[in-house]
């Protein structure tokens, strides 16, 4: 019974990207915005980059941070990556965007991000413990968080490059 229960959360990502992009399919890639959940507080965030580099959200302190959670194999996060790459490019001394990876081996995020370019960091989540602690166990799950370190709304599926609502809310945080 122990090995069918890992078997089963092993593949729940899965099952919840390929539900997202059926959804994000029938209803335009339309994204979820909600606020982080009150009594939530905000996880922790250190994991190491591609290069092999520790990064921690309190070093973004002082600007949003867009936290993206996503997989190579997810197909709505492929298809939100240049809403992404174009957020991360925008305002840079006020936005910060860092990418989260889910579980994937180095040399397959390599391979991916030569045809996939990306305009901000890519940190990986090597065995999904920030993934379960950020996310609502769905991929491309984005969130943002405050100037000081607080999450303050989740995105669940992906954006589309016409959703507005998630560049209000970044401008909203911006604004306080």
């Amino acid at each position: 019974m122990p090995m069918q229960t890992r078997t089963l959360r092993r593949f729940l990502p899965v099952a919840a990207c390929l539900l997202a992009g059926l959804a994000g399919a029938a209803a335009a890639a339309e994204a979820v915005l909600k606020p982080w959940p009150a009594k939530q507080a905000t996880p922790p965030l250190r994991l190491s980059g591609l290069d092999g580099k520790t990064w921690g959200l309190e070093q973004l302190r002082g600007k949003v941070v867009v936290v993206n959670f996503w997989a190579s194999w997810c197909a709505p996060c492929v298809d939100e990556l240049p809403v992404l790459n174009t957020l991360a490019r925008q305002d840079t001394g006020k936005v910060a965007v860092v990418g989260v990876n889910y579980k994937e081996p180095l040399d397959s995020i390599e391979r991916f991000s030569k045809d996939h370019p990306f305009a901000y960091p890519v940190l990986r989540d090597r065995n999904g413990e920030m993934f379960k602690q950020w996310t609502a166990g769905v991929m491309p799950t984005t969130i943002l968080v405050d100037r000081q370190g607080r999450a303050r709304w989740r995105s669940v599926g992906e954006i589309g490059a016409g959703d507005t609502r998630l560049k209000a809310a970044i401008d909203a945080l911006v604004a306080e």
